[in-house]
């Protein structure tokens, strides 16, 4: 049975280091709770790296179709798509490459596009109090450490402020993914970064306008 947020029965707070993200350890995190838990579950993806989505896609739409979780998710202006094969510059045709695409065209999550990059990644389940925070990094470049935080409220609180900014003012995408979204892969998203640097823009706040702009030259 979940104890209600700030019950004074609630368990105490602890918190876990993580030295070296991988993206394993993180898929078997998710894995355990999406099992056991619905109710909200927030998410601030940055690139929504397939590298970790897709190992969470079938599990994130479990916790949907099972314990009835409500998954918003706070992703872009740039989706990570991996490099297949045959693949073309046309932004249409890589949309849904991408897991996150896929779940939220099912309707599985909600997905929200973020006006600028948010340069921090974190999972958080709002029911329980319990968080997965990464430090922050460049587009398309991995964190190099994080914590897992447990029973702690406050904490939590803090990350979810920044998804709800987004998902009070502007409605979840489910169609018409390339209208709020770049879909590069790992190779292009460390070229938009050398450019960007370039043209002096802050690369930790990149927006979809620069992307675009940034694509229009690229994909020449």
């Amino acid at each position: 049975m979940l104890i209600p947020r700030r019950s004074p029965w609630r368990p105490q707070p602890k918190v876990e280091f993580e030295p070296a993200p991988d993206y394993d350890k993180n898929a078997a995190w998710l894995r355990e709770r999406l099992a056991q838990y619905g109710g909200d579950i927030y998410f601030s993806a940055g690139e929504a790296d397939p590298e970790l989505y897709a190992r969470v896609e079938e599990d994130l739409t479990r916790a949907k179709d099972r314990h009835n979780a409500d998954i918003h998710m706070l992703a872009g202006p740039v989706i990570s798509i991996p490099a297949v094969d045959g693949l073309k510059k046309e932004q249409q045709g890589r949309a849904y490459l991408s897991p996150v695409v896929r779940l939220a065209k099912e309707e599985k999550i909600s997905l929200y596009p973020s006006d600028k990059r948010l340069p921090q990644t974190f999972e958080l389940f709002i029911d329980i109090d319990t968080g997965h925070v990464q430090e922050p990094c460049l587009p398309g470049e991995k964190p190099v450490a994080g914590s897992f935080f447990y029973n702690w409220w406050i904490q939590i609180a803090e990350y979810e402020l920044l998804v709800n900014q987004a998902r009070f003012s502007k409605k979840p995408v489910t169609k018409d993914f390339t209208e709020h979204f770049l879909f590069l892969t790992e190779g292009e998203i460390a070229d938009l970064r050398k450019w960007a640097a370039s043209k002096g823009k802050d690369v930790m706040k990149i927006d979809l306008a620069t992307c675009r702009e940034f694509w229009g030259e690229y994909s020449q």
